[in-house]
């Protein structure tokens, strides 16, 4: 089922002039008078395509409950008019997004250091320099993974931690992060967890009391998917979202992508135009970074038994399908484990409501994504998005890092325990028997 809005909202698209999305002439972007506006709507009608729309003058930031949309100074008037004739109630979340992030920007100041920490937000450097260093000083059990280059030839790397006695019938967890740009808590919540892990593995080997389920299974962590969009939201744009692909045509960058994966439903709830922010690319994995984490995994796929993927914002367990609402045949244990893990990290923090289903139902359609392509081409038995906190805004204060990080850890070590009892080999349960 699509999630549905107001019928009249879609006018928006055809009414207003103006793109928010592509390439920005200006180098540095910076989002003055630009407006968060959070709505309020009641009444039905299959949105789909305003999610792929180019000339909606409004991005869509997050949906459906609540909508929230990015609004340019040049429309907000005509946007504001348009949404009370149509009797759309609507609040301003964030009165001056520009001002709200260089605020963001200015509290990162006051601590910056070029050695990996979780007191602020890491850039790419960092990041790829502390995992060649945590493999160097670890080399009895983490491996550094090199699966390839982006489009502008960053370094697109992964850490296995392991050191179980099973060797090659070891199960495993993979952890993805950061395949879009402006959702920094990912690449930051996944490095927490590496070295959470680091400080469990270093314990076991002076201690027979570590947790058996973490040490016993090897983790897979790609913290940073999207390593130039991810650098270019520190420099230029902090509300990025693809990678950095040029496309000749339209002088658009970027392609999505979580809609680039080489898996059937590819294209639904995408675009096909390359200055749109969800744009699915020229064709089926077209990108590095895209191709690069699906054959590492395939090396490995026999022995994941839970791929995870992190992304922002919202509070959401997701599960699959991103291209149809047809339920899994073993959605009942998807649902089963996540319940188990949300209950797990409210241990940690009780506010924490996360909604959980699939992402067709809770959200939109999401044909193409990784969490697609890990359940039905690598066939591995879990696989689930965790949409991170909060449910306001992409830009998380830096002081939410570790509390965040914390909360996931603990969710992490309850799907361990999962990732432990599930046997080895390709997942049985293929989806309408492909």
């Amino acid at each position: 089922m699509y999630w549905r809005v107001k019928s009249t909202l879609s006018l928006i698209i055809f009414t207003f002039s103006g793109v928010i999305n592509g390439e920005e002439t200006d180098n540095s972007r910076m989002y003055d008078g630009f407006q968060m506006l959070t709505l309020t709507v009641t009444e039905e009608y299959d949105v789909q395509e305003l999610v792929t729309q180019d000339y909606l003058p409004c991005e869509i930031l997050k949906a459906p409950d609540p909508l929230q949309i990015l609004c340019p100074p040049a429309d907000l008037n005509r946007v504001k008019v348009f949404l009370s004739s149509y009797e759309i109630e609507y609040s301003i979340s964030i009165e001056d997004v520009g001002e709200f992030i260089r605020e963001s920007e200015q509290h990162d100041k006051d601590y910056r250091n070029t050695a990996m920490d979780w007191r602020d937000y890491q850039r790419y450097e960092t990041i790829v320099a502390w995992m060649e260093e945590v493999a160097e000083n670890n080399p009895s059990y983490t491996t550094l993974i090199d699966m390839g280059r982006s489009v502008e030839g960053r370094k697109l790397y992964a850490l296995k931690i392991g050191k179980s006695r099973q060797g090659n019938q070891t199960k495993a967890i993979w952890i993805e992060g950061g395949i879009h740009a402006r959702e920094w808590i990912s690449p930051a919540t996944s490095t927490y967890i590496i070295d959470q892990l680091i400080q469990f593995f270093k314990q076991a080997e002076v201690s027979e009391c570590s947790e058996s389920t973490i040490v016993g299974i090897d983790w897979f962590v790609a913290p940073l998917m999207n390593p130039d969009g991810y650098e270019y939201s520190h420099t230029r744009d902090r509300l990025w979202r693809k990678n950095r692909r040029f496309d000749p045509t339209t002088e658009c960058y970027g392609v999505d992508l979580n809609r680039n994966w080489d898996v059937i439903g590819f294209g639904i709830g995408a675009s096909s135009r390359p200055c749109n922010i969800v744009y699915k690319g020229p064709s089926r994995g077209s990108e590095p970074e895209t191709v690069a984490g699906a054959q590492t995994i395939l090396k490995y796929r026999d022995n994941i038994r839970v791929f995870v993927s992190l992304h922002s914002y919202g509070e959401y367990w997701l599960l699959p399908y991103g291209y149809t609402s047809r339920e899994m045949i073993d959605y009942d244990k998807q649902v089963n484990l996540g319940r188990r893990a949300i209950k797990a990290l409210q241990c940690i923090n009780p506010s924490r409501s996360y909604r959980l289903g699939p992402v067709t139902t809770l959200l939109y359609s999401a044909g193409g994504s990784s969490m697609d392509w890990a359940k039905i081409e690598a066939k591995i038995p879990y696989s689930l998005t965790i949409e991170l906190p909060e449910r306001s805004s992409f830009i998380l204060d830096k002081s939410k890092i570790i509390p965040v990080g914390n909360e996931i850890w603990a969710a992490m070590k309850e799907i361990s325990l999962e990732a432990m009892r599930h046997p080895l080999g390709v997942d049985p349960a293929h989806p309408f028997g492909l």
